[in-house]
């Protein structure tokens, strides 16, 4: 079945009228435990003009409707005899106990985000609302570019541990914790951080993932601005171990300077002032299939590039400097790529595609997927409903007033609920964080199916939410709401009982199966049927397709 992308509402996640608390640099999770908890963070300045900031930590429990920002997060003590002012570089993960993790960077005070002192974590059990004191897991002057990955796979036999990789300097550092953040080690019984001594010594922003399996990737480019190769390291033991480098892509074009501009000593994109990088992004669906994206330069003009392996890491499809993902317009940049996977066939690619319209240059979060692993990105969308300026309320990086600050990443959950880019976001006047709703989508067809005398009408959702199914039958048309487990969506798998009788055929069921697709069961004196409903855009009106009798 061929789908489409449905884009819902854009939320606003944040507000704060105050133009100092710009808000950007964003990660969002969402708990393998119940797909409505999602957990964000983000920079959010005291002084952009001095470049100071601290990272604040949002939650929502209904799918990403409404959000609560946790109070003020703990600073570390002194680490190193040094005082903590603020954490950097947010990164977020899951165990399968419901405890979130945050991570961060701590600085101290007069460094204007460049000096650093290594790396801390927080934990929230009660889904992101509150986090308890930092515990610093590493010590360095030089760690930077920390992500972070919790295993809550049911099949995984490493399921809860939690994983994190940074940069000390171009040393890839690495902890986990077993015992849902007691403590933390490093490869083996190594110390936090410890593992990669003397072995990957080229690291620049690195990224882990775990597979449904339970193995665990690092990905990386091989440098800051200079590195034109990502490599890779694996653990099929939940980091008692990690197989030696590998190269997953070589040969590609950073954006760097020359050619870019950079005036403030990072590269900025032509017509912008904001800086701009190339980090790979990653993910692991099923089947050992692992897909890495990242912005590259080798047109002349900045574009989203990936590749993919389908066993591990074994081997890699298509050029060995990888694939264009999707083409734009000449005079817009696609850069700051985000990869998610849904938990069943499809992955998500969201960027920020920036360039001229009529009223400035702006940005637009696009987003394409690739259904069913098929190696072919399609189906591409704007998330945003408008664009954003990035020059309004910019903070300047590190307080030079050449160069701007819009985050060097964003945020994106998936889950069998959808796909949820996490973005910064301009419109109001204020660096803001915003949030929609993506996900994949049937053509919108009229039902045909005919059981008995009574045909299937429609299935669609009422402006509250509430899936609703209509039916005809010779003593006129029916309508009746299906009773929802959660606000606004039917948890997979699971049938909602209908009582209501249309002559001699009961409704039964309407659920969701685990692609996400509405089905509905109902009985008449032939037997019971099921299909599923392929819903349009709107969620309004869709199609019963392929009707299969199935036992009563």
């Amino acid at each position: 079945m061929t789908s489409n992308i449905s884009v819902g509402h854009n939320i606003q996640v944040t507000y704060d009228s105050d133009p100092h608390h710009d808000r950007s640099e964003s990660v969002l999770v969402a708990n393998p435990g119940n797909a409505q908890n999602m957990v964000g963070a983000s920079k959010r300045f005291a002084d952009p003009a001095t470049y100071q900031f601290s990272l604040a930590a949002y939650a929502t429990f209904d799918g990403g409707l409404h959000w609560v920002e946790s109070d003020n997060l703990a600073l570390p003590g002194p680490i190193s005899g040094v005082e903590v002012v603020g954490t950097s570089d947010p990164a977020v993960a899951w165990d399968d106990e419901g405890n979130a993790y945050l991570v961060g960077l701590p600085f101290p005070a007069d460094s204007t985000g460049i000096e650093t002192l290594g790396i801390c974590a927080y934990k929230s059990s009660d889904g992101g609302r509150n986090w308890g004191p930092p515990v610093v897991i590493h010590a360095s002057h030089n760690d930077d570019k920390q992500s972070a990955a919790g295993d809550g796979n049911a099949g995984s036999h490493h399921r809860g541990n939690v994983y994190i990789a940074w940069d000390d300097g171009s040393t890839l550092r690495f902890a986990r914790s077993l015992d849902h953040g007691a403590t933390w080690r490093g490869v083996a019984n190594t110390p936090a951080g410890s593992g990669f001594d003397r072995i990957v010594e080229n690291s620049f922003a690195p990224q882990v993932c775990v597979a449904p399996n339970g193995d665990v990737y690092i990905v990386w480019i091989t440098g800051e601005e200079v590195g034109t190769d990502i490599q890779f390291v694996k653990s099929t033991d939940g980091g008692e171990s990690f197989s030696a480098p590998s190269t997953a892509v070589s040969g590609l074009t950073p954006l760097k300077s020359p050619p870019l501009p950079a005036p403030g000593s990072f590269p900025e994109l032509p017509g912008g002032s904001f800086r701009v990088l190339t980090l790979p992004s990653a993910c692991v669906g099923p089947d050992a299939a692992i897909t890495i994206a990242w912005a590259d330069y080798r047109l002349g003009v900045s574009r989203i590039y990936y590749r993919r392996s389908v066993d591990g890491g074994v081997s890699w499809q298509g050029p060995a400097s990888g694939q264009l993902l999707v083409d734009s317009q000449r005079t817009l940049h696609d850069f700051h790529p985000q990869l998610a996977f849904d938990g069943a066939r499809t992955i998500m690619c969201a960027f920020y595609e920036f360039g001229p319209t009529p009223i400035a240059n702006l940005i637009n979060v696009v987003a394409v997927v690739d259904e069913n692993l098929t190696l072919s990105f399609g189906h591409r969308v704007n998330i945003t409903d408008r664009a954003w300026d990035p020059s309004i309320d910019a903070p300047l990086s590190h307080g030079d007033p050449r160069t701007t600050f819009i985050g060097e990443y964003f945020g994106l959950a998936a889950s069998r609920s959808g796909f949820f880019p996490f973005w910064t976001d301009t419109r109001t006047g204020v660096q803001e964080m915003f949030c929609a709703r993506a996900r994949l989508l049937g053509a919108p067809i009229a039902l045909e199916h005919q059981v008995d005398d009574n045909q299937l009408d429609a299935v669609f959702v009422d402006s509250e939410g509430r899936v609703n199914v209509m039916w005809v039958s010779h003593y006129g048309k029916w309508q009746g709401p299906v009773a929802m487990t959660e606000p606004g969506y039917a948890v997979p798998g699971t049938p909602v009982a209908l009582q209501h009788q249309v002559d001699n055929n009961q409704l039964d069921a309407v659920f969701v199966d685990t692609y996400g697709a509405v089905n509905v069961m109902w009985v008449s004196h032939y037997g019971k049927w099921q299909g599923p409903v392929a819903m349009t855009a709107a969620g309004i009106a869709s199609q019963l397709m392929e009707m299969t009798p199935v036992a009563p």
